[in-house]
């Protein structure tokens, strides 16, 4: 079964897919609090992406233009895990399930191999090493556990932001690659710990 980014890379634009509206989004961005109440309003949403949250109001006005909103019905993959990724999601409403299969790696016989997973859901990203990396691999599988919209920038937004507004997109990228230095120390505290765990226990043995 192919994958949402496995099509839009073979046959290009999703024909479920859309860019937000510029009008409808240049009137949420316009309204006070006093006239727009709306929980939903998309730069209400963006603020508490913690990837944006250094942005300021106008910065988060120009990514938006930027971005594309797809519906996803539950169980429709988003992308496999092994496949080539191409853009970097926000989850606007339900959830996403992210499963990795360790039988796809080449680890450690002597660990325990299986499927892991884990729930994503509103205000959650996920996808955002396509935007560092070209033709990175997609550690992971990531498929829509109920009806959910997300919204994607993908790599040819990203290059027209450079070319457009170079300040946002190195913002952008900056805060991308802030959150994936930090996953990275906490996973290699979490090996280093598991690494001294089995050592104790084979010379305890």
């Amino acid at each position: 079964m192919s994958s949402y980014e496995q099509d839009r890379q073979t046959h290009g634009t999703d024909a479920q897919e859309k860019k937000i509206d510029l009008s409808l989004l240049k009137y949420f961005w316009q309204a006070g609090p006093l006239n727009f109440s709306k929980q939903d309003s998309i730069p209400r949403f963006l603020r508490k992406i913690k990837v944006l949250k250094n942005f300021s109001d106008s910065e988060l006005f120009i990514l938006s233009k930027y971005l594309n909103e797809r519906n996803f019905r539950r169980g429709e993959v988003i992308f496999q895990q092994g496949d080539v990724g191409i853009g970097f999601y926000l989850i606007f409403s339900g959830q996403v399930e992210i499963s990795v299969d360790d039988n796809k790696f080449d680890f450690d016989e002597t660990l325990a191999k299986g499927r892991y997973s884990l729930n994503l859901e509103r205000y959650d990203f996920f996808g955002e090493l396509a935007l560092l990396q070209e033709n990175a691999i997609r550690n992971a599988t990531a498929t829509a556990k109920d009806d959910c919209i997300l919204f994607g920038i993908f790599r040819p937004d990203l290059d027209d932001l450079i070319l457009q507004y170079p300040v946002v997109a190195a913002r952008l990228l900056q805060s991308v690659s802030m959150i994936i230095a930090n996953r990275l120390f906490f996973l290699t505290q979490e090996v280093r710990f598991l690494k001294t765990k089995l050592e104790n226990r084979e010379l305890n043995k």
